[in-house]
């Protein structure tokens, strides 16, 4: 059974499921180089250019918003023909978290699970409501297609009478908050990302620079009844960002953050980063003491979060954890049609994830030559040497996380490296790196360290010798590699070093999606101070012609 699944909004995505496993998957934003982006025109193209390649689909599902339905119709039109035949299955966009959940308990192994959903805004409650979204989920999770709630949390802009609404419907509890009083951990993580600087897609950006400051005061109660209160407080002679924040206007000029003026920015992304691990640890803790379950998932924006995951697992050492790589909506087409295909098929089987590298097509590199040709051995000697390589090959990965196809190396030994890499991708100058090291060799350098292939936790770095990759907290996110041509590297490096660890982070420059296409590698090469781009499958090594 082969499912389509076509969906805009910020995100947008199109995958092709058969019997369950991915088979395409694609991002508008590869293609059309606009991060996050909501369109569906690339994608269109993409599915009926290689229809014939593609084949015949059974079922098929689009969730798109009236604007992009409007300003795609013709293209749609011709998508719709191409998939005469096939049976339509309704997208119902209001089942947001639900699809998220899917995707994670279907790719972590697990026959039962808990699933945790949570991000900024899902979808509205009803069709009645278009200002009550979800935030928080918690389902238990079983085959073939069970998703039973146990805890709906939501928030609205509207002033509730007693400013928070509680229901027990079944077994699940609803939560209803307004805003304008309680903040949920979605939306507060995103005025952290905007008063360090960036947009409501920069979280990341708040949890690097959170590990700078330190706690502001024990009453600093962020996610209390008088949350935006505090905030709109702290933040008082930022008029214009107050002034964002109670929308007051549509315009934000970000601050610059300078190794000067970091504090106040810094100590609030650090209680936002407290405080929503101490909530998000408790709402997982009381759903494992209710049901019993110690096999959990997370998805949703706020999954990224790699210091709650590390949290998660340090405070429930006997429970089993899923954090899913394609968890922000990137993963909704993925999840929907997951969902739909076992509740029409009823089959059982499970699929657990294998890896992400299932974004686009493999590219044909047979005509781009290099006076250079290089081995692992050659690649890790230039490493040792402080030289930094962006390696390419293969299909590129679906999530966020570079993971050896679309990455760029380092060596993480070299005391300067954050500096160094940070210059090359043009980012802030607080933002870490993460390692990626051998399986067998991890241990020497993290502690509590597990299998942690889709570097979706970090860990305490526990030695002085990968300066490149320690944080200021002390920590680093982690990609444990136990084969292919990343483990190849990391061996040769050894022998060069007596270490099998470096410093590897994504193959595009800040503020641009990851790299898809042979060419915008070059453009990466050709727009940065990165020394070299390795096409791993064909050994072409390219030099930087700065």
């Amino acid at each position: 059974m082969r499912i389509l699944c076509l969906r805009s909004g910020h995100d947008a995505s199109a995958t092709i499921l058969n019997d369950g496993n991915i088979e395409y998957y694609f991002k508008e934003e590869r293609y059309s180089r606009i991060k996050k982006d909501e369109s569906i025109k690339n994608l269109i193209k993409i599915l009926v250019d290689n229809y014939n390649l593609i084949g015949d689909i059974d079922y098929f599902n689009f969730s798109i918003n009236e604007h992009i339905e409007n300003m795609c119709h013709q293209d749609l039109e011709i998508l719709r023909s191409l998939l005469y035949g096939s049976k339509q299955i309704t997208y119902n966009a209001y089942q947001h978290h639900l699809y998220h959940a899917s995707n994670a308990f279907y790719n972590s192994g697990f026959e039962k699970a808990i699933v945790f959903v949570a991000d900024a805004s899902g979808a509205p409650i009803s069709i009645n409501d278009e200002e009550t979204f979800e935030s928080e989920s918690v389902y238990i999770a079983e085959y073939p297609c069970k998703f039973k709630p146990i805890l709906k949390n939501y928030w609205t802009g509207l002033r509730l009478k007693n400013k928070k609404e509680r229901k027990l419907i079944g077994d699940c509890t609803y939560n209803i908050s307004s805003i304008t009083n309680y903040i949920t951990i979605g939306n507060l993580y995103n005025s952290a990302a905007l008063a360090s600087g960036g947009s409501v897609n920069d979280c990341g950006k708040a949890m690097g620079l959170s590990s700078y400051g330190e706690s502001i005061d024990k009453s600093f109660d962020l996610l209390g009844i008088k949350g935006r209160e505090l905030i709109m407080d702290y933040f008082s002679e930022e008029s214009k960002f107050v002034d964002y924040l109670e929308f007051r206007t549509e315009r934000l000029d970000t601050p610059n953050i300078t190794e000067s003026n970091y504090k106040k920015i810094s100590d609030y992304c650090y209680e936002v980063q407290i405080q929503t691990t101490d909530y998000v640890c408790k709402i997982i803790g009381d759903a494992i003491k209710k049901t019993n379950i110690k096999k959990v998932c997370l998805s949703g924006g706020y999954a990224m979060n790699i210091v709650t995951n590390y949290e998660l697992v340090k405070r429930y050492p006997d429970v089993e954890f899923y954090f899913e790589p394609l968890c922000d909506d990137s993963g909704l087409a993925v999840g929907s049609s997951m969902y739909f295909y076992r509740r029409i098929s009823k089959d059982k089987t499970i699929l657990k994830i294998k890896d992400t590298f299932n974004h686009g097509f493999n590219h044909d590199l047979s005509k781009y030559n290099s006076d250079q040709v290089a081995n692992s051995k050659d690649i890790s000697r230039l490493l040792f040497e402080n030289k930094s390589v962006g390696i390419y090959g293969g299909i590129s990965e679906s999530g966020q996380r570079a993971l050896g196809n679309r990455s760029i190396l380092f060596n993480a030994l070299n005391p300067n490296a954050k500096d160094i890499v940070n210059a090359i991708k043009k980012r802030e100058w607080y933002r870490p790196f993460a390692a990626i090291v051998l399986k067998e060799d991890a241990s020497k350098y993290f502690d509590d360290i597990f299998d942690n292939e889709f570097m979706t936790v970090c860990f305490p770095v526990k030695t002085n010798l990968i300066p490149g990759v320690t944080h200021v907290d002390k920590t680093c996110r982690v990609q444990t590699v136990s084969g292919g041509h990343l483990y190849d590297i990391l061996q040769e490096f050894k022998k060069l070093s007596g270490h099998g660890i470096l410093l590897n982070t994504s193959l595009n420059l800040s503020g641009e999606p990851l790299v898809e296409s042979p060419d915008q590698a070059f453009d990466t090469l050709r727009n940065s101070t990165l020394d070299y781009l390795w096409f791993y499958q064909t050994k072409q090594l390219f030099k930087s012609p700065i």
